[in-house]
This record gives C-alpha cells, structure tokens and sequence, in this order.
C-alpha cells in the first residue's frame, strides 16, 4: 500500500499536479518594484506582470506559486531597470530571491 502511495505522489508531482513558492523580496534600498515576470527558460516570452499593476515597496515580499523546474526571472523597479536570473532551478522547497542593487543588469 505505502509503495502505491508513493508511485502516485511521484506520478503527480512529475505531471505538475502542485506548485512552489517563489518569494522575492525588495532589498532595493529606496527603489519600489513595478514588475515581476517568471517564465520557464525554455519560453521566449516573459509572460504577465506578476505584480498586476500592484507596487513591491522597499522590504516588502511577495511570494508566487509555480511548479517546480527551470526559469528565468526578471524584476523591473520604478526606473525600468530590470534584475534577471536565468535558468534558475525551483525545486520541491521553492525559492527565495532578495532582490539587491548588485543584481542590476
């Protein structure tokens, strides 16, 4: 039975039958965050705001849901400076991602 319970937990988590949090905190010092965007790296798009028109003020942190693999994420401040990671691989416990000045392109 216990071997059953595994094979489907294992069967549904290859399908993306659940999601991972993605938290991204503003460490930007005095710059809001207008914009963010993960998409799979195997994507040529960006996709949707994350953000939806919302602002991620200095030390705040949202956190999104998307299934475990490998993105790209990009942050956009107030400026339209952007942030990216590229092939980024979100496992089983998510992923955490404080967002500092360094991490300008």
């Amino acid at each position: 039975m216990m071997l059953a319970v595994l094979l489907a937990f294992t069967v549904i988590s290859a399908c993306g039958g659940g999601t991972v949090p993605v938290k991204i905190t503003n460490d930007l010092g005095s710059w809001d965050i207008r914009g963010i965007y993960i998409s799979p790296s195997d994507n040529d798009s960006w996709g949707d705001n994350h953000l939806a028109g919302e602002i991620l003020y200095p030390g705040d942190d949202v956190t999104i849901n998307v299934p475990a693999g490998t993105y790209d994420i990009k942050v956009v401040d107030e400026d339209g400076d952007s942030y990216t990671l590229w092939g980024v691989e979100i496992g089983a416990d998510g992923y955490q991602w404080a967002v500092t000045l360094a991490d300008i392109d």
